[in-house]
């Protein structure tokens, strides 16, 4: 199959984020749906198209530093790309994934449709040049009645960085319910603007604090959802985890 400019747009844009050295990432894509997950299982990506795009009648799942034209067929179990240059043909072959697409969109909605409450945020791209991107994690805490706090800190030399809200600003909502601390790796919260410039954080603020989940704002340019699992300092938790099996921390590090 052929795929088309926008699909192929979000398969350059996967590839982009691994080259640099952000996601290293495996594409999932079933019908209209195309999901992007990262090496460690803490980001999950899930982009629908729009009607007028034409569907992967067949599933199909590679790693995204396989990519390398916008015609590919999967063909016994292996993918494989195709190009052609002044009377040449190239064929790159591939294997699939550990996972499939259909396990990846299970996965991706037993997430979504979980009813806990949460603190929705609207946060824009712009808040990214006042992190440190040299400092691994970003702390997310808010106190109903204020507005949100954001923290990296340094655990070698004990300084820390802290984003609050101004009288005008990058986060406007007052909040309606406490939450936090919640913690995600720097790298994946930079890497998820470089597909929307403003997005929705939707954070928890009950019992499950394992898991954050964004959406774009606007889904008529490009329809994006995401779940993020939420990191301790010491520990990675991967998203497979944070509701099948992992036994829950009493004391939280942020």
């Amino acid at each position: 199959m052929k795929i088309s400019n926008l699909v192929e747009q979000i398969f350059a844009q996967a590839v982009a984020l691994e080259q640099g050295g952000r996601f290293h990432n495996t594409i999932y894509a079933s019908k209209r749906t195309i999901y992007i997950m990262n090496y460690d299982h803490t980001v999950l990506l899930r982009f629908q198209l729009r009607g007028s795009e034409p569907p992967f009648n067949t599933p199909v799942s590679f790693k995204a530093n396989d990519y390398d034209s916008n015609i590919f067929e999967q063909v016994d179990g292996k993918i494989i790309f195709s190009s052609y240059n002044d009377g040449y043909e190239k064929r790159k072959i591939c294997g699939t994934t550990d996972l499939t697409a259909e396990e990846v969109e299970k996965l991706f909605n037993d997430y979504k449709s979980t009813d806990l409450p949460r603190q929705v945020i609207q946060l824009s791209k712009t808040v990214l040049e006042l992190l440190d991107e040299n400092l691994s994690h970003i702390e997310f805490t808010g106190k109903k009645g204020e507005t949100l706090t954001m923290i990296q800190r340094n655990i070698y030399s004990g300084g820390i960085i802290e984003i609050k809200k101004r009288d005008t600003g990058f986060f406007t909502e007052d909040l309606t319910q406490s939450f936090g601390p919640v913690a995600m790796k720097t790298n994946d919260f930079r890497a998820l603007f470089n597909f929307q410039n403003t997005l929705k954080f939707s954070f928890p603020s009950g019992e499950n604090q394992d898991f954050i989940i964004i959406d774009s704002m606007d889904k008529s340019k490009r329809d994006i959802s995401g779940i993020i699992a939420c990191c301790l300092y010491d520990e990675i938790i991967e998203i497979k985890e944070a509701r099948h099996g992992r036994k829950k921390q009493e004391i939280r590090r942020g």
